[in-house]
């Protein structure tokens, strides 16, 4: 079950320079309901230190060290109240975009191989990224080289994927759309923009989007991720590849612009979920069994644990606050979270969906509503072991 979702303009983040001093990632409060929130009835989510995440923003660094740092910590601020955000309110927004300004929003993806031919480079692209595959300094030089192997290795299973789908990912297609439909909805708010997309891995590659936003003049900017959740391996590396674009051009050095780095906890997104997630369940004979499998894609577990990644607390509460909207709707289900698609040796975020599956399974759970929750890698890049 899958869905496009849309975020509001509060939280909006400054690509600017942090103050000197020590920088975090915001902390995740303590479960609302921490008796629901054991989120597999099987596997106990350990409660964080409380806080206040409403209007979370970030403050971005465009004066981050050229060598990709492993620890993002040292590129972003968090705030713990709306008021501190760089924008607050749809009137803020008019405010700042008035004039003869010309606007643009960059929705910034993954992208995805569209034939089967481009699948074996688009792998390469992925795999040489440092922040997918993370080498000791000593060993960066094997890099691409070891992005060149596993991509040849992994190209005819993910071919066979790609073929199953039809030939190649739909990504592109889908990020149009909602780039179209964002347009729209700007327009009737008053705010005319030209929306672009810029992919990761894959055309139209963000440079590619970055020389169309300095063809049509555009003069204010909004970043926006299309991952609910931040992650190193996703916004992040987004953001630090456009921040090295931005640092040796000075027409965008000197062009304004904000970031949205995570939106998973916008009202909108929720009750999109909320929403989909209840219609789902009425196509079972009895809705009210139903287990609600959460499937996120994981990341190596020292990514949250060394490098500081907030993916994991960020994934625990958007979960909390759909469970929030649908019991706020009667619907009381059971869910669980677990984690899909890893690869090497080194220890994930666990629990593992294939697993969870199993156990499931021999818990005698009869009905499953699969919903993939996280946006990352596209289909046959990494598979479960």
């Amino acid at each position: 079950m899958w869905s496009s979702s849309q975020a509001s303009t509060r939280g909006v983040v400054e690509m600017g320079r942090v103050e000197a001093g020590p920088s975090h990632f915001p902390k995740r409060p303590a479960p609302r309901n921490p008796a629901r929130v054991n989120l597999s009835r099987i596997h106990a989510v350990k409660p964080c230190s409380a806080g206040d995440r409403s209007g979370i923003s970030v403050k971005c660094n465009l004066g981050w060290s050229s060598q990709p740092s492993p620890d993002l910590r040292h590129h972003f601020t968090g705030y713990s109240s709306a008021s501190e955000a760089v924008l607050t309110s749809q009137s803020d927004l008019r405010k700042l975009f008035v004039g003869n300004e010309k606007i643009g929003v960059l929705l910034l993806n993954l992208g995805g191989p569209e034939t089967l031919d481009d699948v074996q480079p688009f792998l390469f692209n992925l795999f040489a990224d440092p922040d997918i595959i993370r080498l000791p300094r000593l060993f960066r030089f094997l890099q691409k080289p070891l992005a060149q192997f596993i991509s040849v290795v992994r190209a005819p299973k993910s071919k066979e994927g790609y073929a199953s789908i039809g030939g190649g990912s739909p990504l592109r297609q889908i990020t149009d759309a909602q780039a179209e439909a964002l347009r729209e909805a700007l327009c009737e708010k008053d705010v005319p923009s030209k929306v672009y997309v810029g992919m990761r891995y894959w055309h139209p590659f963000t440079e590619e989007a970055i020389e169309q936003i300095k063809h049509d003049g555009i003069t204010k900017l909004v970043v926006l991720p299309l991952y609910p959740q931040f992650s190193i391996s996703t916004s992040g590396s987004s953001l630090r590849l456009l921040e090295s674009i931005f640092r040796e051009d000075e027409y965008l050095v000197n062009m304004q612009h904000t970031v949205i780095p995570s939106w998973y906890q916008r009202e909108g997104y929720i009750k999109a979920m909320a929403t989909l997630i209840e219609n789902e369940l009425k196509n079972f004979p009895e809705p009210q069994k139903v287990m609600i499998f959460f499937s996120a894609h994981g990341v190596p577990l020292a990514y949250v644990e060394e490098a500081g990644d907030p993916y994991k607390a960020e994934m625990e509460e958007c979960i909390d606050l759909i469970m929030e909207e649908l019991e706020k709707r009667g619907i009381t289900n059971p869910c669980t979270l677990a984690y899909q698609s890893r690869v090497g040796p080194v220890e994930w975020l666990k629990p593992y969906t294939d697993e969870t599956i199993v156990e499931l399974g021999q818990k005698g759970v009869k009905s499953l509503l699969a919903v993939p929750i996280s946006h990352l890698y596209p289909l046959g890049a990494w598979r479960s072991c």
